[in-house]
Parts: structure tokens; sequence; C-alpha cells
């Protein structure tokens, strides 16, 4: 079952991954596990957490030919019973040590009234109702998404600080004089690709973008990347005064195998 669960991490992860070597003007976003694909996670682990409810036996626990049943009838648990139980994993220290001293009612057992038990193949099994099996599952995720609600709270205040920039006003011209700029200038040092918008919604001000490849790493400590700071403001700000924009520098080394970035936000005290 844990495979199982795992199997809804897939998306998220492989849509994380794929995106880790891509460079874009977006600005910085704090990403839940995939976006989207995060409440596919959720459910995934809501389901572990409900992986004994159907006649108290998980695939693992059938493989065992182990179950998990009342403490007092000896019959197959309920779902909720076994969800009960298995909500304890999220303590698992705790319940390591309560297993210790009896391997066949850990700490979720005792509050649950369970136990574990060698299933007995000529016993009587109940016959699944899955609508008792799905209310455990709806509250298992339900209670996960109230977990993680700080974390949504983490995610409003980064989307607050993105900058509201018009996309109907991108300046070409504006941003092919500025590459060209740094071609002709640092291009020794790095290949640069810049974007340029003309308003920003309530500010009278420009947005720019910029991501600075980098031809040597620059990036491994402080003092290179002060180095290559200095060297591209002063160029960066010919063409674009104080005060008269803000936006954000990406600065990235990139190896066939390895990536490195740096981002600096532009945001001058009092601008208007």
């Amino acid at each position: 079952m844990t495979m199982i669960a795992m199997v809804f991490s897939v998306p998220g992860m492989v849509s994380t991954f794929s995106n880790a070597f891509e460079v874009t003007h977006e600005q910085e976003s704090f990403n839940l596990m995939g976006g989207p694909f995060f409440y596919l996670n959720l459910f995934g682990f809501a389901l572990y957490l409900c992986k004994d409810c159907i006649n108290g036996r998980s695939f693992a626990k059938r493989i065992l030919n182990l179950q998990v049943v009342d403490n007092e009838t000896g019959q197959a648990a309920s779902p909720m019973k076994c969800f009960i139980r298995n909500l304890l994993l999220i303590m698992w220290p705790i319940e390591v040590v309560a297993a210790l001293s009896n391997t066949s009612r850990r700490l979720g057992d005792r509050i649950a009234g369970t136990k574990l038990v060698v299933f007995d193949k000529t016993a009587a099994q109940p016959k699944v109702n899955f609508g008792q099996v799905i209310v455990p599952v709806l509250i298992s995720y339900g209670a996960i998404l109230l977990l993680i609600l700080p974390f949504f709270g983490l995610t409003s205040a980064n989307e607050g600080q993105k900058v509201n920039y018009v996309e109907a006003s991108y300046d070409e011209q504006s941003s092919k004089e500025a590459e060209k700029l740094f071609a002709d200038s640092l291009g020794q040092y790095l290949t640069a690709s810049v974007k340029t918008y003309n308003q920003i919604q309530d500010r009278p001000l420009k947005y720019v973008s910029v991501i600075f490849q980098l031809k040597e790493n620059y990036l491994a400590d402080d003092q290179g990347f002060e180095k290559i700071k200095t060297t591209t403001m002063p160029v960066l700000l010919s063409k674009f005064p104080e005060k008269t924009f803000i936006g954000q520098v990406k600065y990235v080394y990139q190896t066939s195998n390895s990536m490195q970035t740096r981002v600096e936000h532009l945001n001058w005290p009092h601008a208007n």
C-alpha cells in the first residue's frame, strides 16, 4: 500500500524534476510539490492512512498473512477503527517504542481498540461496505488539508509579493537593446536575456527581468557572486536608471548535469 500511495507522488515529482533545469523569466514562487499535483500527493497519503480499511488487511498484510481485528470481538476491524489505528503512524517514534513492549498491539491499536493477528482463513469475513471505506478516506484527506493550511499562508504571502506588470506593455526593442548592451560590454563573462515591461499596475514604473547565463561559476561563494554582481549592475543601471524600474536578476551557471542560481530582487527604496 505504501508503494501505491507513492504512485500518487510521481506526477508531482516528474513535474518538479522536468523543470529543474529550466530557466525562465517567471517570478520566483513557492511551489508545493508540483503545484496542483500536490493535492494528488495528499490523496496518496490519505489512502496510506486508510490502508487497512478493507477487512483490516492492506496489501502487505495480505502477503504476510496478517489482519487487524477488533480487540473485543476478534472480527475484522471496521474501516474507521483501522483509520484511527493508522493515524498514530504520524507519531512513528512513539509507535516504535510502544510496539517493542507489545508486538501485536501498538499505541494506535490501544486507542482504536484493535490488534494485529495472524489471518484466520477459516473465519467468515464481512462483506466490504465501500460507503464505510470512503468515509475514513474523506476524513483523512480533510484532516491533512487542515494540517497544511499554514503552507497555504506562505504561498499566499509569496503570491502577494509578485509584481503585477502589464503583459501588453512588453517592450521588445528596449529588451533587445539591453541584451546587445550586455553582449558588447560583458560578452566574455555571460549571455543576457532581458524582458522589459513599460507598465506596472498601480505604479508608474517599468518592470525589468534579466537572466545572466554565466560562462564561469561565480556562484560558488559570496566573493565570486559579489564580483559578478558589481560587474553587471553598473551596465544594467546605465540602461535603466535607479528608481525608474523594479524587477529581478537571475544569475545562472549551468553545466550538463548541474545548475546553480541566485536571484536578486530590485525594488528601490521610495521608488514611485
